[in-house]
């Protein structure tokens, strides 16, 4: 196996003006690495592969391999050092399986060439490596999503490319093929290939890779070992979604081996009573740092409801409360307003109100929000005394996507004064949320009966 490195140096790029999908992206990876690209949807992956693999032109920034300008090497000989395997895709014409795979030695043969012997014998056993050699005779058009990803991965190995990248590979397989595939990559890497993988399970990178480039908006946000980058507050930060890592124990250390999700916690306000409970333990740790609560949930369950009941039992704790609570104004059984309460004040202005000729149409109400009371309510949050609980009901599109509206709720929460924040987030918004403050627990609203 030829000795090949890869390396992207500040790439950037994007597919219109003024709309930038990579900012300053670098990496390096060389024979016999597996470096995993992790991120949400939209956050540059597959645009990255295409800038690695040559397909896009970066706007600024290289790619180079083995020190070589990668847009400087003819195609064939780029595709002799360098191959994509792409996520799944419809050809025109009904290919067999085997033809299909036969397609991954184009870059080794010559012009208007035939397969050789040794192209046949190389395509047959990718397909057995890969489990479709019984498939090879089917059009490709009439297999499964799944069988057709494995037949991409195996157009892929048969090009025998020193530098392999590949797109969600494992996206469309059941567990058994996703072992089947990641188990070969390995077996591969340890022959001197290298590879570069786009992903959305961070378990996977857990397991078989060597580093981790971890995307966010096409930023990147972290690369490293796994170990070191797959941590419960950065992959929170990243996914927007509560996230816990789970260790081995191998005596002086802790391997990383699995990432789990977290649901939503239930709590309701009257456990505060209960010193034992976990909304009690928020208070008792905010006083070595601040805790903060997301209370999310569908609009109707009662998140307001919910902060107004937190409120009386944190007074009757002898607790102090300040912030805005946002109530809804209602008129023959309609929601017609929304009204703002300074806690600390008691001053209610009405916040907004439904824009005329708009209350009987169908779908989503349009509010016409009352900029002076805006300014009214971030005053009343910056000029708030320090307090044991502070409410920010709530926090929504304008304030999280267009840094508008409660700004000043956004400043309170990133500076971390408070002791304990509860900050009502819709549900929609929820990873914007976790992305901004990774370490919040999140509560879904349930309420107390009386």
């Amino acid at each position: 196996m030829v000795i090949m490195s890869l390396e992207a140096r500040h790439l950037k790029f994007g597919y219109t003006p003024g709309k930038t999908v990579l900012h300053d992206v670098s990496l390096a990876c060389s024979s016999g690495e597996i470096l995993y690209i992790l991120g949400r949807n939209g956050s540059g992956k597959t645009t990255l592969l295409s800038c690695l693999a040559g397909i896009l032109r970066p706007d600024r920034g290289d790619v180079q391999i083995d020190g070589k300008h990668l847009h400087q090497l003819p195609h064939a000989a780029r595709a002799r050092r360098i191959g994509l395997i792409p996520q799944i895709h419809t050809p025109t014409f009904s290919y067999t399986v085997e033809e299909m795979v036969m397609m991954g030695r184009a870059p080794h043969l010559g012009w208007l060439g035939s397969p050789s012997h040794k192209d046949r014998a190389i395509v047959e056993d990718v397909m057995a490596q890969v489990g479709i050699y019984e498939l090879r005779g089917r059009p490709y058009t009439e297999i499964s999503g799944g069988e057709q990803q494995l037949t991409l991965i195996a157009m892929g190995l048969a090009q025998q490319c020193p530098i392999l990248l590949m797109d969600e590979p494992t996206a469309h397989l059941d567990l058994s093929n996703q072992h089947r595939v990641l188990e070969i990559v390995q077996q591969l890497s340890d022959q001197g290939i290298a590879f570069i993988i786009s992903s959305h399970s961070p378990n996977n990178a857990l397991a078989y890779a060597d580093r981790v480039l971890m995307l966010t908006g096409g930023w990147v946000t972290a690369s490293g070992p796994p170990e070191e980058t797959l941590t419960s507050a950065l992959l929170s930060s990243v996914y927007g979604v509560q996230t816990e890592v789970l260790y081995e124990d191998q005596g002086e250390r802790k391997t990383p081996i699995a990432v789990i999700t977290q649901r939503p916690i239930t709590l309701l306000p009257e456990s505060l009573k209960d010193p034992d409970s976990l909304l009690s333990d928020l208070f008792t740790q905010s006083k070595d740092s601040p805790q903060l609560i997301l209370l999310t949930g569908l609009s109707g369950v009662g998140k307001t409801t919910w902060c107004s009941q937190l409120i009386d039992m944190a007074r009757e704790r002898g607790l102090t409360v300040n912030g805005l609570l946002s109530p809804s104004v209602f008129k023959e059984g309609r929601k017609v307003g929304i009204n703002i309460a300074d806690l600390q004040s008691g001053e209610t202005r009405q916040l907004a109100s439904l824009r005329k000729g708009e209350s009987g149409k169908i779908g989503t109400p349009r509010w016409s929000f009352d900029a002076g009371v805006t300014a009214w309510a971030n005053h009343a949050l910056k000029e708030s005394s320090p307090s044991d609980l502070l409410i920010i009901d709530e926090l929504g599109p304008l304030e999280l996507l267009q840094d508008e509206g409660l700004t000043a709720g956004l400043r309170c929460l990133d500076a971390g004064k408070y002791k304990v924040a509860c900050v009502v987030i819709r549900t929609s918004l929820l990873p914007n949320a976790l992305q901004r403050w990774p370490h919040a627990t999140v509560v879904k609203a349930a309420l107390s009966e009386s």
